[in-house]
């Protein structure tokens, strides 16, 4: 299907999901770029006795808020059909705001927390502290870790303090604690946990790490410039460190600006390890010491 598609368009494919993604700043000119790329993807679908469900197809438009309050219609035709943005729409599971923010999927995600545990509280008197760890893992963590790095440096600080409460309650019932004991990372660590924040910045260096050591997509490196490939500069640091780059507006909510700047801010000796599951071990420990250090200056 990707030759039906010209290269000025961008094709993402998994499984049974299909996406183009195309950019402009003229948004009719979006809507007639879209809806010829649909048509041809459409008669390619036919020649190969296939079909494109025009009923599932979705479309949106992103953009700044200031920017598309100014767009009182979007729609693509496609063969008559006419598809009508939405505001927003789910992709692999993760719930994709017009401007990009994170707020319906955070928003979701306690939703989805709150409700399991109400569900799992009616089961706890017949549940060990260990089953209860397990279920929670299964049921709650997975939903605070899926896709984390594309929408959580995206949401407001009140966004992100309410997932630290929903994971809060989960540590309470694990714990079996009264609804207002204090959360802080010394019963985190008793459950080999780390605060939403921290366990965040942790996906994220694994991805790092994978990225300095070769070992990912070649698509995930493009941003990713060691100082001594930029600057003619031969330091230990240039050879372990990225460029940062120069961001503006919600480029500072992307994986690669934050990517590179937790990465930078790791000791070089953390970086300097290749194994990935020592890399992984010794970040968390550093996070964990970090999280301590930080509540400990709070506190005096």
């Amino acid at each position: 299907m990707s030759t039906s598609i010209n290269s000025d368009c961008k094709l993402l494919l998994y499984a049974d999901d299909s996406t183009i993604m195309f950019s402009h700043k003229n948004p009719e000119f979006i809507s007639q770029k879209l809806g010829q790329e649909l048509e041809s993807c459409s008669e390619w679908l036919v020649d190969n006795k296939l079909s494109l469900h025009l009923g599932k197809t979705e479309c949106i438009l992103f953009g700044p808020k200031r920017k598309l309050k100014n767009v009182t219609e979007f729609q693509i035709n496609c063969n008559g059909h006419i598809i009508n943005s939405q505001n927003s729409v789910k992709y692999l599971g993760i719930d994709i705001d017009q401007n990009l923010s994170g707020e319906k999927t955070a928003n979701s995600i306690i939703k989805k927390v709150n409700s399991r545990l109400r569900f799992m509280y009616r089961k706890a008197n017949c549940l060990s502290a260990e089953t209860r760890k397990t279920l929670s893992m299964a049921l709650i963590q997975c939903h605070f870790d899926y896709s984390c790095s594309s929408w959580y440096a995206g949401i407001t600080r009140a966004l992100k303090n309410k997932l630290q409460v929903a994971q809060n309650k989960t540590v309470r019932f694990i714990k079996s604690m009264g609804p207002r004991t204090s959360i802080k990372q010394a019963e985190l660590s008793s459950l080999g946990f780390l605060n939403i924040e921290n366990r965040v910045k942790q996906l994220r260096l694994n991805h790092a790490h994978k990225i300095y050591y070769d070992t990912c997509p070649s698509y995930l490196k493009n941003n990713f410039i060691k100082i001594n490939e930029h600057h003619a500069h031969n330091t230990r640091s240039s050879q372990i460190n990225y460029v940062t780059p120069k961001i503006k507006g919600i480029e500072s909510t992307t994986f690669y600006y934050n990517g590179i700047h937790d990465w930078n801010s790791l000791p070089d000796s953390i970086k300097s390890i290749n194994d990935l599951q020592r890399f992984k071990k010794e970040v968390k420990c550093h996070l964990i010491h970090t999280s301590e250090e930080r509540e400990r200056r709070v506190i005096s």
